[in-house]
């Protein structure tokens, strides 16, 4: 294993505010327009670790302890259906994303979750490919629904239940 996740703390402020300050991480997870400062998220990190319904990880490289990325769940009827959010940081593409979501969901579906579902913007490749890699169905559409700063676009459910994830 490349990475390793752990929770969030309040000093990782500074660089998950650089990460969404991306116009790429914009246009391709949250809005072209979304402004954040490190006091921002460090009250999204102190939200987060307060309420007991979401889980804020950070995806950090083995070797060097350097963050890479996040990934954020919010649970429902207990621990047993998620839905999922992530980003990475500056080193996309290496396959390091897909590693850390993939322990991540062997440890969860061992345990007690049935279903994680997450959503993605039409004209986010890469994540609808890493989706449909970890067996991850497309079970929707939501027509138009998002504004990327020049036209509005679809964005796509996506559901994975524990019997059909086979890692």
């Amino acid at each position: 294993m490349r990475t390793y996740l752990r929770s969030i703390k309040l000093g990782d402020a500074e660089t998950i505010a650089r990460w969404k300050s991306d116009p790429y991480l914009r246009r391709m997870a949250l809005d072209v327009n979304h402004t954040t400062t490190a006091e921002k998220e460090r009250k999204n990190i102190q939200q987060a670790l307060d309420d007991s319904d979401e889980e804020y990880l950070l995806i950090v490289e083995q070797e060097t302890d350097q963050p890479l990325g996040y990934i954020r769940l919010n649970w429902w009827h207990g621990r047993e259906i998620a839905w999922l959010r992530y980003a990475m940081g500056e080193r996309r593409g290496e396959g390091l994303c897909s590693e850390a979501l993939t322990a991540l969901l062997e440890r969860l579906f061992s345990e007690s979750l049935h279903r994680i579902e997450g959503e993605v913007y039409a004209c986010n490749e890469p994540s609808i490919r890493l989706l449909k890699r970890l067996g991850f169905v497309r079970e929707g559409v939501k027509r138009q629904a998002h504004f990327d700063g020049e036209e509005y676009i679809d964005i796509y459910a996506y559901g994975l239940l524990r019997a059909d994830f086979a890692q």
